[in-house]
């Protein structure tokens, strides 16, 4: 059986093939739950862990802010997660509409920019002082939780501009939400 395609559907699914080896290769090197992992290895008595007492904070002493943030990135990777593979099952079916192929790779690609600007944006308002944040991108919306009680203009303005810069969204469709933590 011959499959006749044209460069640009071949480049789409390169494209998309890269992401997704980019993304799964994150998600690889990035623990499933820090939270988790810190409790379990704080409780080992082994020399293994012995540096791990004296150079991290016990799981117990975590606020529930970083909680919090370490909860949502979890939730928002759970759910991209999920997606990406339904996609990937929608490209992978030979059963699959060329058109629905297609849109498939497309919503890939989006997704995994999406993912790229996430991370972007939460180093760059951690950069600009700030002690956590959280991004979630949708093609109509950006939401930054950030953590801290309560925004300046200047803050609002600061974070707004950085979020118009990376992901091009309309100020309209812009949500800041402070969650109770404290400037650093």
């Amino acid at each position: 059986m011959t499959i006749i395609t044209n460069r640009y559907t071949l480049g789409l699914i390169l494209v998309a093939l890269f992401s997704a080896m980019l993304y799964i290769g994150y998600m690889e090197l990035k623990p499933y739950d820090e939270a988790l992992i810190l409790e379990t290895a704080t409780k080992q008595k082994d020399e293994q862990f012995g540096w791990l007492n004296e150079d991290y904070v016990n799981l117990s002493k975590v606020s529930d802010d970083a909680v919090f943030f370490v909860e949502y990135r979890l939730d928002r990777d759970r759910t991209r997660g999920k997606q990406l593979e339904l996609m990937k099952k929608i490209v992978e079916d030979p059963n699959s509409v060329a058109e629905t192929r297609q849109e498939a790779q497309q919503k890939i690609i989006q997704i995994t920019n999406y993912l790229e600007q996430e991370l972007q944006l939460e180093n760059l308002i951690k950069a600009k002082g700030f002690k956590d944040a959280v991004i979630f991108i949708q093609p109509q919306s950006v939401t930054a939780v950030v953590n801290q009680r309560e925004f300046t203009k200047d803050e609002i303005a600061q974070i707004t501009d950085l979020i118009i810069t990376v992901t091009g969204q309309g100020i309209e469709n812009i949500y800041i939400v402070p969650n109770g933590g404290e400037k650093q």
